[in-house]
C-alpha cells in the first residue's frame, strides 16, 4: 500500500469518527433541549417555554425545537387546555414571527376560545333569563295568593305540594269508585260428567276504593251481583260477591296490589243433577292485582286471585278468577266524573271431572271520585 492510499483511509476514518461524535453530542444536546421543554409545558410556564426558546436560538436544532414545542401545544388542545395552548403559541410567535404553523395555530385556539366564551355567555344570559321568569312567576303566584283570600297548602301522594282555597279544596287522599251493573251477563260452560252450557242475566253493584299515604295504598275490591234470568239452559239462580282489602307500596310498584280477603258464590237450583254446576262455594282469596291506574280521566284495573277453598271441598281440584275493568267517564266536573264501566272475569273451577268455568260481562253506570 502506498503512503498516498494510507493517508486517504486514514482521512475517512477520522471524518467517520468526527460525525459519529457529533451526532452523539448533537443528539444528547437534543434530548437534554426537549428535557427542558417538557419540564417547562410541566409547570405551565410560558416564561420558561421562551427561556428555552431563547437559549436555543441559535442551535442547529432549534426549528425542530420550535415544531417540538408545537407538538406539545397540539396535545394541550386535545386536552381541550386552549388558554395555556394559546399562550405556548405566542411564545413561539414571539421568538419567530415567520413560524407561520404557528400563527396558523394561534389564530385556530383564538376563534376556538372566542366561540366557547359566546356559548358560556349565551348560556349564562339563558340561566339568568330562566331565574327572572320563575322569579315572576312565583311573585305572581304570591300575589294571587295574598289577594283572593285565605289558602292553605296540602300536599298529595305524588309529594307535589300546592296551595288550595278553603272554600275550594278538593283534594283527598281517598279515591273511589262506585257502580251499579245494569246488565251483568254470565256464559257457563261445564265440561263433565257430560257438557252443559247456559248464560244468564242479572244486576251487579260495586265499588273500589284506594286510600293513598305517603308509605303505601290501602285499597278494598267490593262486587256483588244476582244472576236470576237464565236466557239458555235451566234456571238456576247465581250469586257471588267478594270483599278484598289490597295493598301496595309506594317505595315498591305504587301501582302493584297484593290481595287477601273472601268470595262467595252461592248456588239455588231445583236441576243440580242436570246442570252439574259447582254448588255453594265459600272461600279465602289471594291474589294480585293492577289498580288506581288513570289514563288520562279513565280509571283501569286488574287483577288475578286464587281461591283457597278449594282445599275444604273434595270435588274441586283448584280455583281461580281472573278480571278487569275500566271505567270510561262521559261527564267529568269539578269533584267526581260520572261514566260507562266494562268489566269481565273469569271464573274457573277444575274438578275431578271436567270443569266449571263462568265467563262474566258487567255494563255498569260508574261514579267516581275526581283528584287535583
Amino acid at each position: 500500500m502506498t503512503n498516498h492510499g494510507f493517508v486517504r483511509k486514514a482521512l475517512v476514518s477520522l471524518i467517520i469518527v468526527w460525525v459519529s461524535l457529533s451526532w452523539n453530542v448533537f443528539a444528547q444536546d437534543l434530548v437534554a433541549v426537549y428535557a427542558s421543554m417538557d419540564k417547562a409545558f410541566a409547570l405551565r410556564s410560558s416564561d420558561a417555554i421562551s427561556t428555552v426558546l431563547r437559549n436555543n436560538q441559535d442551535s442547529p436544532s432549534y426549528e425542530m425545537l420550535e415544531n417540538y414545542t408545537l407538538k406539545k401545544t397540539r396535545q394541550l388542545i386535545i386536552k381541550n387546555d386552549l388558554e395555556f395552548a394559546r399562550e405556548a403559541s405566542l411564545v413561539v410567535i414571539d421568538n419567530n414571527v415567520e413560524n407561520y404553523d404557528a400563527i396558523d395555530l394561534y389564530s385556530y385556539i383564538d376563534k376556538a376560545l372566542i366561540s366557547e366564551e359566546q356559548k358560556k355567555k349565551a348560556e349564562e344570559e339563558r340561566k339568568q333569563r330562566e331565574l327572572a321568569r320563575q322569579a315572576a312567576l312565583k311573585d305572581k303566584a304570591r300575589q294571587q295568593i295574598e289577594t283572593r283570600g285565605s289558602y292553605q297548602t296540602v300536599s298529595a301522594s305524588s309529594g307535589k305540594s300546592g296551595y288550595v282555597n278553603d272554600q275550594q279544596i278538593t283534594y283527598s287522599p281517598l279515591n273511589w269508585t262506585v257502580k251499579f251493573g245494569i246488565a251483568d251477563v254470565v256464559y257457563q260452560m261445564v265440561t263433565a260428567p257430560e257438557d252443559y252450557a247456559s248464560i244468564k242475566y242479572g244486576l251487579a253493584a260495586g265499588a273500589d276504593l284506594f286510600y293513598a299515604t305517603e308509605n303505601f295504598v290501602l285499597g278494598a275490591d267490593i262486587l256483588a251481583d244476582f244472576h236470576f234470568l237464565s236466557l239458555s239452559g235451566e234456571q238456576e239462580v247465581m250469586f257471588s260477591g267478594r270483599f278484598v282489602p289490597q295493598l301496595a307500596f309506594a317505595g315498591f310498584v305504587k301501582f302493584l296490589f297484593f290481595r287477601l280477603g273472601f268470595a262467595a258464590y252461592p248456588l239455588s237450583s231445583k236441576d243440580i243433577e242436570k246442570t252439574h254446576s259447582v254448588e255453594t262455594f265459600l272461600t279465602p282469596v289471594v291474589g294480585l292485582g293492577l289498580g288506581n291506574i288513570n289514563i288520562g280521566q279513565s280509571r283501569l284495573g286488574i287483577h288475578a286471585d286464587y281461591n283457597l277453598g278449594h282445599f275444604m271441598y273434595d270435588d274441586i281440584k283448584a280455583s281461580a278468577e281472573f278480571g278487569g275493568s275500566i271505567l270510561l267517564p262521559l261527564n267529568v266536573n269539578e269533584k267526581t266524573k260520572i261514566g260507562i264501566e266494562l268489566g269481565v272475569s273469569d271464573l274457573l273451577f277444575l274438578r275431578e271431572e271436567g270443569a266449571d268455568n263462568r265467563i262474566k260481562g258487567i255494563f255498569a253506570i260508574g261514579v267516581g271520585n275526581v283528584q287535583k
